[in-house]
């Protein structure tokens, strides 16, 4: 049991959540019924009877006789960047023009896999080209990059219809355009690639851009090119997904599950990729950076590859009563999709190994030329490379139920705008920025399809405090992801995850700290009776030391005596080290706790092992010195991560086995251990204590677990109710969910419209768990502190195979000219920093990256 001290007045100034322990809050009222999802009103289109002659008579063409004139002859201003020559294996010693070096692509393949997964689009296309190389298709491939000048007549752009207003998609008239294009080439080729590449590039394939889709068929395998230049694209977002829409309740509790499609434009710094792949495949890639919404409609007709009208011929975003009063769900969906796009835009990110760190993926569409209607899939291909999405999209969402349609759909703007995406900009589909991350180890990166398409949220919140020696806080951060494997769209996931950090340290470690955290640590992972076995021989440790080298404190004798503060003599604790009954309560006391904890996995028993071994080493030398600034700096960081199967389980759990969890944590940390082990108090005893002093608070605090477990279940049931509502329906596999609030002006009710993962809502009601309990622990006034009382009793109701579990204790115990602390030298205090994770623990990555750090870099 710590001593506390002042540390908890400092901690409700600085949280401010300062409640009486005779009051129950709001949230722990008790005999309510639990609500349940136990159905959806449904209303969803189907998109098979949607005609899309709208958008397939619309003929842009692909690139113009005149611009590939004009870049091969060099009548436009051009601006090169130095051509980059990639082979099998580098080739230092062949001389090139302009100093060229021929890379690795070997190399960079092998770092692209290891550290970026295989299904990364990067990986796919640069193995690939490997592929290609090694087969002895060519020998090179080369990356040329360049500016044209504004002005130049490019011709990429045209009057799409369908938008409220009009609109010209694709890059504007006058402006400067970007450039990246990647032939293959063997070696008798090589040469005049690099001194004159566009000119090169039209002599040996006819075309620098591609004028139809026969000619993007005769691209090799790997060759790609780019364009980036201010314009506009156009999308159309959500189409096949489910769309669920939430009473205003507070919670989430969906009622409402419809189909919808939103209509979008985005202006800025715009850019389309395309490259050929294996077969009869090519991939498009459009981005943009510096983004900015200009136009969101939702669809309420059918037309321009929107369905929006149900069988029973009403609009399918149609007025419904939710809360008790009517509410349109165009006017809510189109709300929350354009805030969601404009936070996806305006999402600041750093790329160090891209040019383009600002540059988001806004959709990625892979077309077969030989699939479907040739008619349809070149019409959709010139639109795509034009900058408008649609029937590309449109064309998906029809053929959901298809095996191997024409075309396939990544990811949208909705569907990825649940992500934090760092990415490689403008350099995508290239060479040479992979070469710059993998191989010159520059930049750091986070992409967004590592397995299918996976978007991963992340809502994070950190609080710090301390007062004079001590430090403490924690960081809560709740996960979630959703990924969707476009090859086979059965296979989808939705998951959340909850990361819990505490830190607590001491500059001049005096009390029993370390001790606290640590039986917490032990009583959640390995149960009370491993934790009371320690207690045995732990607490007499603690006990010879404050019999045989405590000195109290005398008071002043006489008129001018002095008083002499209670201390703890170091020679004598040193001394006691070697005592032979002291050493074998040290080794026989860690040998039964390892008899205890036999039954865990290996890396639970050795972190927990080393936990025991720090609480036997710091009572061995006395946890309670009254000197306080004599001990050591320490400090003691547990980091517990529960994947979606640990959330199941926790939020299962009812609020009597809550309340029990709770109660033995709060006996753990407040028995006094001297006194136990002098007989004077046990740990029943520090149980009956707890119940007399806090009963009401555990109540309050159980009624809120309670009530936060069962808002997590709510939205577990509306995302298990899809498929049955949904079924014989085409749809894609991908739940959104759209929450709102009820104000006395409509038009302000709409404007607080948020549109969430389901994933997404789970993981911010399992963060809302720990922050709610949290904020209600501030009622009990125990020893460690609030964010230790919120944590531990919810890792107690885990098992240990669904945990990940870290423990990093840090120590100093060099001695000063005026602290001596030879004792905890000898004692072998040390630091430690041990992971353990559960047989059954998945907990979501970022694939290729450390998840860590892209929460860190939000």
């Amino acid at each position: 049991m710590r001593r506390l001290g002042i540390v908890p007045v400092l901690t409700l100034a600085l949280f401010t959540s300062v409640a009486c322990s005779s009051e129950l809050p709001e949230d722990a009222a008790a005999g309510e019924a639990e609500e349940h999802v136990t159905e959806l009103k449904s209303y969803w289109a189907d998109a098979k009877k949607l005609d899309l002659g709208d958008l397939s008579r619309v003929a842009v063409g692909f690139a113009t006789d005149g611009l590939n004139d004009g870049l091969s002859t060099g009548n436009f201003a051009l601006r090169f960047e130095p051509p980059q020559v990639f082979g099998v294996a580098a080739e230092p010693n062949k001389v090139l023009p302009a100093s060229a070096r021929v890379k690795g692509l070997g190399e960079v393949v092998t770092g692209l896999g290891a550290r970026f997964g295989e299904n990364e689009i990067g990986t796919e296309v640069n193995k690939l080209r490997l592929e290609r190389l090694r087969a002895g298709g060519d020998e090179y491939y080369v990356e040329s990059g360049f500016l044209m000048r504004a002005g130049i007549g490019h011709s990429w752009s045209f009057d799409a219809p369908g938008f409220p207003v009009q609109t010209s998609l694709g890059f504007d008239a006058n402006t400067e355009l970007s450039s990246r294009v990647i032939i293959a080439t063997p070696d008798s080729g090589l040469v005049s690639l690099l001194n004159a590449p566009l000119k090169a590039l039209k002599e040996t394939r006819g075309f620098v851009y591609p004028r139809s889709s026969a000619e993007i068929r005769k691209m090799k395998v790997g060759e790609s090119f780019a364009l980036r230049g201010q314009g506009k694209l156009g999308a159309n977002v959500g189409l096949g997904m489910p769309l669920l829409v939430a009473e205003p309740t507070g919670g989430v509790l969906y009622r409402v599950v419809a189909s919808a499609g939103v209509s979008t434009v985005v202006g800025g710094q715009v850019d389309v990729q395309l490259v050929r792949l294996a077969g009869d495949e090519v991939a498009i890639d459009v981005g943009v950076e510096n983004g900015r919404g200009l136009s969101v409609r939702a669809g309420i007709s059918d037309g321009f590859g929107i369905k929006g009208v149900c069988e029973d011929r009403e609009r399918c975003l149609r007025p419904v009563t939710l809360g008790g009063r009517s509410v349109d769900l165009a006017k809510l969906v189109e709300k929350a999709v354009e805030k969601r796009l404009n936070q996806y835009l305006t999402f600041s990110v750093d790329a160090g190994a891209s040019s383009s760190s600002g540059r988001i993926s806004m959709s990625r569409i892979r077309v077969h030329l030989d699939g479907g209607n040739k008619e349809e899939v070149d019409r959709a291909l010139e639109q795509a490379l034009h900058l408008d999405l649609r029937l590309a999209q449109a064309m998906y969402n029809r053929d959901l139920d298809q095996k191997d349609p024409a075309v396939r759909v990544d990811f949208d703007a909705v569907r990825a705008s649940t992500t934090s995406t760092r990415n490689f900009g403008f350099e995508l589909l290239g060479m040479n920025v992979y070469h710059r991350a993998v191989v010159e180890k520059e930049g750091t990166f986070v992409v967004q399809t590592p397995e299918g398409t996976r978007a991963i949220l992340f809502d994070s919140l950190n609080k710090h405090g301390g007062w004079f020696q001590t430090d403490h806080g924690f960081t809560r951060v709740g996960v979630a992801a959703q990924t969707l494997d476009a090859k086979n769209p059965d296979n989808f996931r939705s998951e959340a995850n909850l990361f819990i950090q505490t830190v607590a340290s001491d500059s001049h470690l005096d009390d029993d700290l370390l001790i606290d955290a640590g039986d917490a640590l032990i009583l959640s992972v390995a149960g009370a009776k491993a934790l009371e076995t320690l207690d045995s021989f732990g607490n007499a440790l603690d006990a010879a030391v404050k019999t045989k080298c405590f000195i109290a404190a005398k008071p002043a004798a006489g008129k001018n005596g002095h008083h002499t503060a209670a201390q703890l003599d170091e020679k004598c604790v040193v001394a006691l080290l070697d005592d032979p009954a002291h050493v074998r309560l040290r080794t026989e006391g860690l040998a039964a706790f390892d008899k205890e904890i036999a039954g865990l996995a290996e890396d639970y028993k050795k972190l927990l092992h080393e936990v025991a071994f720090t609480r036997l080493a710091l009572q061995s030398v006395g946890s309670d010195n009254p000197d306080a600034f004599n001990g050591p700096n320490a400090s003691i960081t547990v980091d517990y991560r529960l994947d979606d199967k640990a959330l199941e389980v926790l939020t299962a759990r009812t609020k009597e086995q809550y309340r029990a969890a709770l109660r033995e944590y709060l006996a753990t940390v407040q028995m006094d251990r001297i006194d136990n082990a002098r007989g004077k108090t046990t740990k029943e005893a520090a149980r009956r204590d707890v119940d007399a002093k806090w009963s009401r608070d555990l109540d309050a605090l159980a009624g809120v677990f309670d009530k936060q477990v069962k808002a997590y279940r709510l939205i577990q049931e509306a995302e298990r109710l899809v498929p049955q509502v949904l079924a014989g329906k085409r749809y894609s596999t991908y739940p959104l969910g759209v929450r709102f609030s009820v104000d006395g002006d409509l038009a302000k009710s709409y404007e607080s419209a948020v549109l969430e993962s389901t994933s997404g809502d789970r993981a911010r009601a399992a963060a809302s768990l720990f922050d709610a309990l949290y904020k209600e622990s501030d009622r009990i006034n125990a020893a460690l502190f609030d964010e230790h009382t919120a944590a531990f009793p919810l890792l107690a109701l885990v098992p240990p195979k669904n945990v990940q579990l870290g423990l990093d204790i840090k120590t100093d115990t060099k001695s000063t000219f005026w602290q001596n602390r030879e004792r905890f030298q000898k004692a072998s205090f040390r630091s430690v920093a041990l992971a353990a994770q559960g047989s059954e623990s998945s907990i979501i990555s970022a694939g290729m990256f450390d998840l860590d750090r892209v929460i860190a870099g939000q």
